[in-house]
């Protein structure tokens, strides 16, 4: 129902190339070849939307577990308040501009890991989880926005191309991230939630130290 209504309601758009799909496949995975920072950022991208994943998969059995007994409205309404976070994207559209993209980069690694530890200590209080929420939407909203500046100025004429490898990098980041929570919820509680949202930041920061100033 939703490709019908698509078809009927999207504009004309005649295609800007002859070549054929498989073809630009294939020099998509060129691109992944030729552009190493599209890899890095990529994989910035997949570790902090691992490590939000994990949180947010998880923090749903955290509320309604005794420590707090909420229903699923009142997770629902949790989530609304962690979406706050998105109000950061103004902000790291103009850092980008700055020129700022590797420090801020830095930055929101190190929020990211402050958040997951803060929601470790805050398991008993509502009022530190949701600021934990908060600032790891922050942080993963930060380093999308930074990546995106980042591959958008590698090639021109292939920036779709560019943010489907991009996208499909850190979603897949984030479907590990997912899984490998609700793993480790189970068999270590909220405390190995919160240490592995942690870590996954950390290591980020530890690659970003890497990264050659430019």
């Amino acid at each position: 129902m939703l490709a019908l209504a698509l078809r009927s309601a999207l504009p004309r758009h005649a295609p800007s190339t002859n070549v054929s799909y498989g073809r630009l496949l294939r020099s998509t995975a060129r691109l992944v070849r030729t552009h190493p920072a599209l890899v890095r950022r990529g994989l910035y991208q997949a570790v902090m939307f691992g490590a939000f994943s994990a949180f947010w998969t998880t923090v749903s059995f955290e509320l309604t577990g005794p420590a707090f007994h909420y229903s699923g409205f009142g997770v629902g309404m949790f989530a609304l308040v962690g979406a706050a976070g998105a109000a950061v994207a103004p902000f790291a559209g103009h850092w980008a501009d700055r020129g700022l993209v590797r420090p801020m980069t830095g930055a929101a690694f190190a929020a990211a890991a402050l958040a997951a530890a803060l929601a470790g200590f805050g398991w008993h209080s509502i009022i530190l989880l949701a600021v934990a929420a908060v600032l790891l939407d922050m942080a993963v909203q930060t380093t999308l926005i930074l990546g995106q500046h980042t591959i958008y100025r590698l090639d021109a004429g292939a920036r779709a191309r560019l943010n489907s490898v991009y996208i499909a990098t850190f979603f897949a980041g984030g479907a590990i991230g997912s899984q490998t929570g609700s793993i480790i919820y189970h068999a270590y509680g909220w405390t190995g939630v919160t240490v592995l949202a942690a870590a996954l930041p950390v290591l980020a920061l530890l690659y970003w130290a890497t990264e050659r100033r430019h």
